[in-house]
């Protein structure tokens, strides 16, 4: 069974996936936490309230982890082109890359999850509008209910893709100064934006795209460097950075985080210690499963805990949680992995539709032979 991401390019980075490591880990984490405190079936101690609020606001964290990935992926073939002088980026490719890579996933997980609340409300007509406007990404702006809360992030990847190729003309500066320094403006603008703001804008792109900026950033410090910065004391920095990531309060984060965010990928790449941990073949391969985790945990979350949640001890939420994230997360892996395999992976291939037209022509080629045969 073949568990690792197949690539545009073959450039398999495993410090990437590394770091989907921990950006999924902390929203599955946070996930079985919500779970295990509100939907139990036991009331816990008042006193849990405010902290498990709190772990849930900072464990929410990974969805922005994931916004500078991504950030960073998709700046690799603009910087190519106009930072590197390699070949030119073909528009139609980049969105047909994205099409045929995410939308097959995206669009069978909502409709599983549909039918679950169809089969469990006994209603299924009211979920046609939300999934119709989760399918064309515009559920952040209307107050339907949601069918799987997490996509909204997603909408919010959606709506960078499509301004990327624009900020991919950021790289075309050709003096580093004025090329970061416009990034660092856009990042600050981003947070300022965010800061002030808290309407629908603040938690889509205009709000988020500082994140996205901080993988553009780092790209561009990756591919500048003339020379090694590997050192152990990025190691050091790594410690604390990922710590100070996940426990600043939130009105620190809208200009803290970015920076935070920076410094720790930095680290990935440039501490031996650090990066030979991202490195770790289970680490990086769970990671490039991301996306599956990320799309139907959920709903294994939701089924599976129907079940778990007798062995939740009123008198004890961290040995509840323990168990929940052992019992939840063995079959979260088991499930979100069988995905990879069978959905996810096979769209990773960019000649996959070319593929499976051949295989269905060819199929109907011999159905129709048979058909002459037995006449």
């Amino acid at each position: 069974m073949k568990l690792r991401r197949i690539t545009s390019h073959g450039n398999w980075i495993p410090e990437i996936d590394g770091l989907r490591f921990v950006a999924i880990a902390a929203t599955l984490l946070v996930h079985i936490l919500g779970e295990t405190y509100t939907r139990g079936g036991q009331t816990f101690p008042a006193r849990y309230y405010e902290a498990v609020m709190t772990c849930i606001d900072h464990g929410g964290r990974g969805v922005l982890l994931f916004f500078a990935i991504s950030g960073f992926i998709l700046a690799q073939p603009f910087l190519r082109q106009h930072l590197l002088h390699g070949q030119p980026v073909s528009i139609k490719g980049f969105f047909k890359r994205r099409l045929t890579r995410l939308e097959p996933p995206y669009i069978l997980s909502l409709l599983l999850y549909a039918v679950a609340l169809a089969i469990s409300q006994h209603h299924p007509g009211i979920f046609l509008l939300p999934l119709l406007a989760h399918i064309v990404y515009l559920h952040n702006f209307t107050p339907l209910p949601a069918i799987n809360f997490v996509t909204w992030s997603l909408e919010v990847e959606v709506q960078f893709y499509i301004l990327a190729p624009v900020l991919g003309l950021l790289y075309t500066l050709s003096s580093p100064w004025l090329r970061r320094g416009a990034m660092v403006s856009l990042i600050a603008a981003s947070a300022l934006f965010q800061y002030t703001s808290h309407g629908t804008a603040s938690w889509n792109l205009p709000g988020q795209l500082q994140f996205f900026l901080v993988g553009f950033l780092l790209a561009d410090l990756r591919a500048t460097r003339t020379e090694s910065t590997t050192s152990r004391w990025w190691d050091l920095a790594s410690l604390v950075v990922w710590i100070a990531i996940f426990t600043t309060p939130t009105k620190y984060i809208a200009f803290s985080l970015p920076a935070l965010i920076l410094v720790a990928y930095l680290a990935t790449f440039n501490g031996p210690v650090t990066r030979q941990i991202f490195r770790t073949s289970w680490i990086a391969l769970t990671g490039g499963m991301c996306y599956s985790f990320y799309l139907m945990h959920m709903l294994v979350i939701s089924v599976v805990s129907r079940f778990t949640r007798r062995f939740i001890t009123p008198t004890s939420l961290t040995l509840s949680y323990l168990i929940q994230v052992v019992l939840l997360g063995a079959c979260i892996y088991l499930f979100c992995t069988a995905y990879f395999v069978l959905i996810e992976r096979p769209c990773m291939d960019p000649s996959w539709p070319r593929k499976l037209a051949a295989k269905l022509a060819g199929l109907t080629r011999q159905n129709r032979a048979a058909a002459i045969e037995n006449r």
